[in-house]
């Protein structure tokens, strides 16, 4: 016997104290796996001290904690590489380029290896 459309479920206008606090233990859990997937963007890097003093510098300068610019919510993702400056002389000079890429932008830093200084930085829109 084919059921008809309704017929299936039942519809309640009223709704017991169990359900309401159903929905709401329901919500807590949605929250607290929201922030347990909440990540370390530096934990990648941890073999990679060259890598984490760029990102100490960035934070500093940004006057942030370490911390709390690899857990900063606004921040999707941190992205170091190698890179490198040539003066006019064409001295070499390693740095590590460290971005921050964001929901709309991103920004730039140029860290000099030697002394973890930022020679340059700038940020950018994503759009």
């Amino acid at each position: 016997m084919p059921l008809l459309v309704g017929e299936r479920y039942q519809y309640s206008a009223t709704s017991t104290r169990s359900d309401s606090m159903k929905v709401v233990l329901a919500s807590l859990m949605l929250l607290g796996s929201s922030q347990a997937l909440a990540q370390n963007l530096c934990t990648r890097y941890e073999n990679r001290p060259l890598y984490l003093a760029a990102i100490q510098a960035v934070a500093q300068t940004e006057k942030m904690t370490f911390e709390g610019l690899c857990s900063n919510a606004e921040i999707l993702d941190i992205e170091a590489q190698p890179s490198h400056t040539v003066t006019r002389e064409g001295e070499v000079i390693p740095h590590v380029q460290l971005q921050l890429h964001m929901n709309y932008r991103s920004c730039l830093y140029m860290v000099r290896n030697a002394d973890k200084v930022i020679t340059s930085s700038r940020c950018y829109s994503g759009w």
